[in-house]
């Protein structure tokens, strides 16, 4: 046992067989066994964020891996396999090293190490948290001794003094509190990661379809919005699970993190203070969060082979949500325009993706993969994708899972492979361009004939796609769907009623270049060679508020008229930016923006240079600082009220995928 210290529990160092009593009475999910495993790694800690000082108890069958490192600060106090103590001892490079087994049965009986002393503070480990106002200690970061080289069930005890709450990797079986502790038991019936989040907050909680649903924010935001959340995550639960089968766990805790945060774990998410409060995030952030419990916090993602949770969430929360909004639509066509003003620089593979954090890689992961989804929802039904969703959990659910399990999953719920066109589109970065050509028309006696050619282009193409096409007819509208394997695939179309007009994909229901589109703050933000001319040096850090990066600052002259260039964003006062504007002249907006409002930001028409001006510097400032929000704008104004006036895109050009017809086109 460790030395008697003034802020030891006894309720912690309660010995294994009792928190193994607990697990045996707790009913686990997705067909764990009830009853305690040998196989099992059992973890106590006990953690004070004010001092930082931790205490540790492991144990757990010894795998093959018998090295382990600490962080500094830490200390191993004992080490005993059975009843037998083990000599440890510490490498040069600060690695602890277990005793080798010699004894093949020895790699059967489990060891337990004991661990104590102060957790560093932020600054010298960026990965750990550590603060009264909340902590998080993220998996495999050195605050415990990580023996697991592969996953297994997970008993965890988390204490920590009244005024504090803890949270958990996997479900919550029990929680106690005693005169100066509070205690939660956790359990996850497959893992090798371990979080805790800890901080001083008030707890909410709801029953709902078998599942607790719990707040744990701090007294100002439970007031607030902690009623708020535990209503939307009921909803959002119950749509959730009707659809996908059970929650892989019995509890979900939404905890606010001081750290602007949002991140999915086994059974909780943590939610930065500061976006809480933003009206959207219920309805927005925390049901992409909680499908995260399914995918990605439930079945694993095998990152060398691509990150399919991210594409999948956002397809199964952010546009399901959507759906049920009425907004599908302008979803999926404000996905393909922001697709579209990805550089080709920093096209990438979907499978290529593993999770960055740019803002080209999401896209990618995010958007590109949920319209793959949507695609393939389209071509074998609402019906057997959901059995492909419900399969793929409940065959991969605490394990980890690659592309091809999905492709699996999916084809066996169709009848049939999925692997060609899951695989085209996996492993061939970019869209294609779709057009439309050849268009013929004719009357004869039983109707009107229509025969034309699809085309795509692109550098990789030709997708595997199945194209929708409507026909407006003067009695309705006919909708066909043609199969596309090349790049050229003749249609022909068959009617009674006169047809009005023809269109490609008019609801972007395919993951393609959408064609032309206006030009969008978010090319800017998206081309890593964008550069920026300051009118006043002084504002030359506002750049990064709009970037979202550091960019190469130029001087004047600037030739806006090289198409060539590298794209553009001009900072200035009204009064100068306007003087620049005379002697550098851009195509003219569809509307008088140059002076409107107290400051604004607005995209020259047909080009990739963005004007950012304002009255002063500090209106200016302010509207830099919430651009961020406005990628997918053409122009941005902020009013006398430092709200925002006016925000838009320039009118696109028409679409060249929709074709008119007259009486006079069947005669």
């Amino acid at each position: 046992m460790f030395p008697c210290r003034r802020y030891r529990s006894p309720l912690l160092w309660l010995s294994s067989l009792s928190v193994l009593l607990w697990l045996l009475t707790a009913g686990h999910v997705w067909g764990e066994p009830t009853t305690a495993s040998a196989e099992q790694r059992t973890l106590f800690i006990q953690f004070d964020p004010t001092t930082r000082t931790l205490q540790g108890e492991l144990r757990q069958p010894l795998s093959t891996s018998s090295r382990f490192r600490l962080l500094e600060g830490l200390t191993l106090t004992s080490a005993q396999r059975g009843d037998e103590e083990l000599t440890i001892i510490q490498d040069t490079d600060g690695h602890w090293q277990l005793p080798t087994v010699t004894n093949a049965a020895d790699n059967t009986t489990p060891i337990t190490l004991r661990w104590e002393g102060t957790l560093p503070d932020a600054s010298s480990n960026s990965r750990l948290q550590v603060a009264t106002d909340g902590s998080l200690l993220p998996s495999r970061a050195g605050w415990y001794p990580d023996l697991s080289d592969s996953a297994m069930p997970l008993g965890l005890t988390v204490s920590v003094l009244n005024g504090q709450l803890a949270v958990a990797t996997g479900s919550l079986i029990e929680e106690q509190r005693t005169r100066d502790h509070y205690v939660a038991h956790f359990y996850h019936p497959h893992t090798r990661d371990v979080e805790i989040a800890t901080g001083p907050w008030q707890l909410r909680e709801r029953e709902v379809d078998g599942v607790t649903l719990r707040t744990l924010f701090p007294e100002a935001l439970d007031t607030a919005f902690g009623e708020t959340y535990l209503q939307h995550a009921t909803k959002q639960l119950a749509l959730f699970q009707a659809r996908l089968g059970p929650l892989p766990y019995k509890s979900f805790s939404i905890a606010a993190s001081p750290a602007p945060i949002g991140l999915a774990f086994p059974g909780f998410t943590l939610l930065g203070e500061r976006v809480i409060p933003l009206p959207f995030i219920p309805s927005t952030s925390l049901p992409h969060e909680l499908m995260h419990a399914w995918w990605g916090a439930g079945v694993n993602v095998d990152y060398s082979s691509g990150n399919w949770a991210e594409a999948l969430t956002t397809y199964l929360a952010d546009y399901a949500l959507a759906e049920q909004r009425d907004n599908a639509d302008a979803m999926r066509h404000r996905w393909l325009a922001d697709l579209a003003a990805l550089p080709n620089s920093q096209e990438i593979a979907l499978q290529d993706f593993r999770g960055a954090p740019d803002p080209a890689g999401r896209l990618i992961g995010y958007q590109h993969g949920a319209m793959l989804f949507h695609m393939l929802r389209q071509r074998i039904g609402d019906e057997a994708f959901d059995n492909g969703l419900r399969h793929l959990a409940g065959e991969w659910m605490h394990r980890t899972a690659d592309w091809p399990a999905l492709i699996d999953a999916f084809s066996l719920a169709s009848g049939e492979s999925q692997q060609a066109f899951l695989t085209a589109w996996l492993t061939r970065p970019g869209r294609p361009t779709l057009h439309v050509e050849s268009i013929q028309t004719e009357a004869h006696d039983e109707g009107y004939r229509i025969s034309g050619t699809l085309i795509q282009r692109g550098q990789h193409a030709p997708w595997p796609m199945e194209i929708p096409v409507v026909v407006n007819t003067e009695e309705g509208p006919v909708n066909v769907r043609q199969a596309m394997h090349d790049t050229h695939q003749s249609f022909e179309l068959h009617l009674t009623a006169r047809p009005l007009s023809l269109e490609v994909d008019p609801a972007a229901d395919l993951l393609r270049h959408p064609g032309p589109t206006p030009a969008i703050l978010r090319q800017l933000m998206l081309d890593p060679t964008t550069q920026v001319l300051a009118l006043d040096e002084t504002l030359l850090p506002l750049a990064r508020q709009v970037l979202g990066r550091d960019a190469e600052a130029l001087a004047t002259p600037v030739n806006v008229q090289d198409e060539t260039q590298p794209p553009l964003l001009v900072i200035g006062t009204t009064e100068a930016l306007n003087e620049w504007r005379h002697g550098n002249p851009l195509p003219a907006p569809p509307q008088p923006i140059a002076n409107a409002g107290e400051a604004r930001f607005w995209m020259a028409p047909g080009t990739r240079i963005g004007l950012l001006s304002g009255d002063n510097a500090a209106a200016i400032t302010q509207l830099a600082a919430s651009l961020r929000h406005h990628g997918q704008q053409s122009y941005v104004v902020r009013g006398q009220s430092a709200d925002t006036s006016q925000a838009g895109r320039w009118p696109a050009d028409a679409s060249a995928l929709r074709v008119t017809f007259t009486a006079s086109d069947f005669k």
